[in-house]
């Protein structure tokens, strides 16, 4: 386990920032998404900005996800890791980046590391 003043793996790292520019860019498609619903009335409006909601709630989850990675936080890892399995159907990136963050976060070091 990490302790105190032990610097963080570097794949940790990078995990969080690759989440926190993750959540920037759902986060401001979903203020796009909402502020171009109000421009449109009746369903069409509606559609654009339930679409923007569901985008902005996914930049607070990825935000969050950050938020425990960075801090090694046990849960953070293991929603990472239900992500990853996601980004498995994602092809060809998606499996590629999928596979390679599940064979990182299985590590036994890493796994080791969070608490």
């Amino acid at each position: 386990m990490i302790k105190m003043g032990e610097d963080k793996p570097s794949g940790i790292v990078i995990l969080t920032i690759l989440y926190v520019l993750g959540a920037l860019g759902y986060l401001g498609a979903g203020a796009l998404f909402v502020a171009g619903g109000g421009f449109l009335s009746g369903i069409g409006g509606g559609v654009l900005a339930a679409i923007g909601a569901f985008f902005i709630i996914l930049g607070l989850i990825a935000l969050l996800v950050a938020y425990g990675l960075w801090t090694m936080k046990s849960w953070a890892r293991m929603i990472a890791i239900i992500i990853a399995v996601l980004m498995l159907f994602n092809f060809p990136i998606g499996t590629i980046l999928g596979i390679i963050i599940l064979w990182y976060l299985f590590k036994p070091e890493i796994k080791e590391a969070f608490h």
